[in-house]
């Protein structure tokens, strides 16, 4: 991935749209911007103020946009909003400053380009989740997950794949206790449920945790029915990621060794679709609990 496609992007874009919007209600151009901070003995340029409106800065400067915001004479409620964003730390230090088991982790997850992805989990208040293929990392059993990832990755070592497992384990408590996400909707194809993973009392133990999810609340669990027959979303599973500190969602897509970022308008709207329409054709709430139940 460039620079401009790491997923910190999305502050950066967000913090860019709210600059851009406050000059221009000060009717202020980008040149008359830059002109008005060298009088104040800050140095930029038309170039980078550009960058940093459209969120491509791979940093962003807090001095220029402390001094960008008192420039606009910005109330105190969106200049907290904004300054809060930068909190977001993308230097190379930040990123050093990662949990415990994400650095004793790091060779296994550095080439799935896999932390992005954890990073942005942590702090997503909405998610939307489609599998066809497999139940959600976040939902697996501890089981479920051994039986998947030594399957799945018959290259790793008994140690690696224990590894892959605790940080599994890991974003279910960070993700589902987090307090941050308050609304998860995970979408599976009927497939998902009749799969063999590991053996009967793995796949029954794996049942019942949905079946418990879905009693209690904790999850918006789905089946879309194999009448359902061919639909977009067997191109892939994917990830709709929402924030309350910005303005869309973004898209992620795993793929066998790794995982892909998307956050253009017309990638997030076509997934967003997807889900919508088929998340609309699936069982209700209460026929997915029956089918469970009949599984289990």
């Amino acid at each position: 991935m460039s620079d401009a496609d790491v997923p910190w992007s999305l502050p950066h874009r967000e913090v860019g749209s709210r600059l851009e919007e406050l000059r221009e209600r000060r009717g202020l151009t980008q040149s008359a911007v830059v002109d008005l901070l060298g009088g104040r003995d800050i140095r930029t340029n038309v170039s980078s103020l550009s960058k940093l409106e459209n969120g491509r800065l791979k940093r962003l400067p807090s001095g220029l946009v402390e001094a960008l915001l008192d420039l606009y004479e910005t109330e105190s409620e969106t200049r907290r909003y904004v300054l809060g964003l930068l909190s977001v730390d993308t230097t190379p230090a930040g990123r050093r400053r990662r949990p415990p088991l994400w650095r004793r982790h790091a060779a296994l997850l550095g080439p799935m380009k896999f932390e992005p992805y954890l990073q942005l989990e942590r702090k997503a208040a909405r998610l939307r989740n489609h599998q066809q293929r497999l139940v959600p990392g976040l939902l697996q059993t501890r089981g479920y997950a051994q039986r998947t990832i030594e399957t799945m990755r018959p290259e790793l070592s008994a140690p690696d794949v224990r590894g892959l497992v605790d940080v599994r384990m890991d974003r279910q408590r960070q993700v589902l206790g987090g307090g941050v996400l308050h609304e998860f909707q995970a979408l599976l194809d009927e497939e998902v449920l009749r799969r063999q993973v590991g053996d009967e009392a793995v796949r029954r133990d794996q049942l019942q945790h949905l079946l418990d999810l879905t009693e209690q609340g904790e999850v918006a669990i789905r089946v879309l029915p194999d009448s359902i027959g061919i639909h977009p979303g067997l191109a892939g599973p994917f990830v709709l990621m929402g924030f309350d500190d910005a303005g869309q969602d973004v898209v992620w897509c795993e793929l066998a060794r790794r995982s892909v970022y998307f956050d253009q308008s017309e990638d997030v709207a076509y997934y967003d679709g997807v889900f919508t329409d088929l998340w609309e054709r699936a069982l209700s709430p209460a026929d997915t609990r029956a089918l469970i139940k009949k599984m289990i």
